[in-house]
């Protein structure tokens, strides 16, 4: 009996050893517990206590974010970019804008022409604002219907014009299928075009570089009706002053009867030296008949009369080569003064006269010219692949984004539902 209680005694003691060493331990695990895991789920989890109600919540709403944030537009990136969105198709050209012929001067007789490279440049920066303009998409849809080229069935909605659109909505569209650029140095402008095929791209691309070229050949041709018109009434005034000028030189040989002055100083020239020859065979005539005859003799009395008459003659006609005694006649010297300052402008006329005309039939010629070419030094290419959707760069893009939109999504989850804890 002794021993029987001997070994229950041992055996409680056992018991009461392992019983005790339990309690230590699981005291000094929860402990660890309370130092480690502060959250209240974790807790409550550990002892079987934890709120599933809200677990299923949370998880839930994560299902959800990768559903809503990832699953569903990641499908909807593919479908649109390999199914549903319309390929586009680009259509290059390259060109630069030369001129045929050197610019003219506005007006002949005024400074500060532009120069031939600054007028290209110009023309350059007018082309290619001319191709964003509204009056551009305007001319473009009477040459092709832009409603049939970009708005025909077969075209996803989203890249479709809506036919019922305001202008504005029309310009904006032509905007976004149109790219162009200018090289600051070489003066080369890259146009590209982009449509629903390769040959409507093509199609649309020639018929924009003809309406470029017609409308800067318009605008040429108007600066060259302004310089016809003008060189036209150059042509009149000159001709009306070089009339006005004739009429003056006629009026002034009928006044003074005096057609030529060189012809009249050379006739009076004439006439003075024959009556200085005539007073001297008359004073010889004179110094030989007063030896036999009396001073007072009917003969020598009629010498000295037809002397003294020629010596009148020659006075007035000095007179009217040279000047006299200041009378009111004018004389030749006077006149010839006139004729001078006619001559000189009559010249001066004429030879304005020929610069307008000059001038005029130059306009003529080159108004009639293709003056400003689009020299196409590559032609509108036709595209063998679409340039959009470039498929594997939007789907990359869009797993970006989709996986970017879930991972914010469910960190504001977690987050919240730690705040929660």
């Amino acid at each position: 009996m002794s021993q029987k209680k001997q070994v229950a005694n041992q055996t409680d003691n056992a018991v009461v050893v392992r019983s005790q060493k339990m309690a230590a331990a699981l005291s000094s695990y929860a402990r660890h517990l309370t130092f480690e895991n502060r959250s209240r789920r974790n807790l409550y989890r550990l002892a079987g206590l934890a709120p599933k109600m809200r677990d299923k919540v949370f998880e839930k709403l994560l299902i959800g974010a990768f559903i809503f944030c990832f699953l569903i537009p990641f499908a909807w990136s593919v479908f649109h970019y390999t199914i549903y969105v319309s390929p586009q198709y680009a259509s290059e050209v390259r060109f630069v804008v030369r001129s045929a012929t050197p610019l003219l001067t506005r007006n002949r007789f005024a400074g500060g022409a532009v120069s031939l490279k600054d007028k290209i440049v110009q023309d350059t920066q007018v082309v290619v604002n001319y191709l964003n303009s509204p009056e551009f998409v305007r001319d473009l849809d009477k040459e092709i219907s832009l409603n049939s080229v970009f708005g025909r069935d077969g075209i996803d909605g989203f890249s479709r014009i809506d036919p019922e659109a305001s202008w504005e909505k029309h310009v904006k569209y032509w905007e976004r299928h149109l790219s162009s650029s200018i090289n600051p140095k070489s003066g080369i402008v890259e146009l590209t075009v982009y449509a629903f095929s390769p040959e409507e791209a093509t199609q649309i691309m020639n018929v924009v570089l003809k309406l470029a070229e017609q409308r800067i050949n318009t605008m040429n041709g108007d600066i060259w009706s302004n310089l016809l018109a003008g060189a036209e009434k150059g042509v009149e005034t000159a001709s009306a002053r070089l009339e006005t000028l004739r009429r003056a030189v006629q009026d002034t040989q009928n006044k003074t009867g005096v057609f030529d002055i060189g012809l009249a100083a050379e006739s009076l020239g004439t006439v003075l030296t024959k009556l200085e020859t005539e007073i001297a065979d008359l004073n010889i005539r004179k110094d030989s008949l007063s030896k036999s005859l009396e001073p007072d003799s009917p003969t020598l009395v009629n010498i000295d009369r037809q002397i003294a008459a020629r010596k009148i003659q020659v006075q007035v006609l000095r007179d009217k080569t040279a000047g006299g005694d200041g009378g009111k006649d004018q004389n030749l010297a006077e006149y010839s003064k006139q004729f001078e300052q006619l001559e000189l402008d009559q010249k001066i006329a004429e030879e304005q006269f020929t610069a307008a005309v000059e001038d005029l039939e130059k306009i003529k010629l080159v108004s009639t010219l293709q003056l400003v070419y689009l020299d196409k030094f590559t032609e509108p290419t036709l595209a063998d692949e679409s340039s959009y959707p470039d498929i594997p760069l939007s789907l990359f893009l869009s797993l970006l984004g989709c996986l970017t939109a879930w991972g914010v999504a469910s960190g504001l989850i977690v987050l919240l539902r730690h705040k929660l804890d």
